[in-house]
């Protein structure tokens, strides 16, 4: 798992801009032609990937697949169960003196609350340990979020799992012991095109979910202005893209 996460920071923005950096640097005497050419690449990229304009244009074109469901939809869904998979938790949160959920996770409880009440259907959280670490799971860190922010009480907790396919594998044989072949799927817009692809290789019939869309608000000018936030978003998007590819090759 470890070694899963240092590949795919390597991979990912903003150190894939810094590895080309440095070798440009190696190259400079050798190959100052190439070295130039890959200095200006990984300028241009950072720049880039730190663009609002970018990021969100990166982040849209995997929420454009499934949309925020309508009220007409919450009413009339078929699903049998909710489930909310989990975005991260802080361990090690002084103020509260136990492992609480990062706020991809509290996006994520919020909105399976609502739906929660909406609909009155069970709640399924899914995630496993803390890089090996079970008494920290996701899951149970969840169900702890719910009851106490949300006054929520949840059926399954899927403690076993640490990717996206886990997630779906072990929740699916939670909720067919229980007769249960329709879900509502909750994740970030982003997350769901992956997702649901694995949920639905389970033999569950998904209705996505999806919250926290991305929107840009500003003149739209200042949206090739660099920033920090573009740049953890243009990630999270490159991230689920790589995620997409590995999981057809496999």
């Amino acid at each position: 798992m470890i070694l899963r996460y240092f590949l795919k920071t390597l991979a990912l923005p903003p150190m894939i801009s810094i590895l080309v950096a440095l070798l440009a640097i190696l190259l400079w005497r050798q190959r100052p032609v190439l070295a130039r050419t890959l200095a200006v690449v990984s300028l241009a990229s950072l720049w880039l990937f730190s663009s609002p304009i970018v990021s969100t244009t990166l982040m849209r074109s995997l929420e454009a697949h499934y949309p925020a469901l309508s009220e007409a939809q919450r009413e009339s869904t078929e699903a049998e169960a909710i489930v909310i998979l989990a975005g991260g938790i802080d361990d090690s949160a002084p103020e509260f003196g136990v492992p609480v959920s990062l706020d991809h996770t509290l996006l994520r409880l919020r909105y399976g609350a609502f739906l929660h009440r909406e609909t009155g259907l069970p709640i399924l959280v899914s995630g496993g340990s803390v890089f090996g670490d079970d008494a920290k799971t996701l899951a149970a860190t969840m169900a702890n979020e719910l009851d106490f922010s949300f006054q929520i009480d949840t059926r399954w907790l899927e403690e076993r799992s640490r990717t996206t396919r886990e997630n779906a594998d072990f929740s699916a044989a939670l909720l067919n012991e229980a007769g249960i072949d329709h879900i509502l799927l909750v994740t970030e817009g982003f997350h769901m095109p992956r997702s649901v692809r694995v949920f639905e290789q389970t033999g569950l019939t998904v209705t996505a979910a999806p919250t926290a869309m991305t929107h840009y608000f500003g003149v739209p000018w200042m949206g090739w202005l660099p920033s920090s936030l573009a740049l953890h978003q243009s990630s999270l998007a490159l991230h689920e893209y790589l995620g997409m590819l590995a999981y057809r090759w496999l």
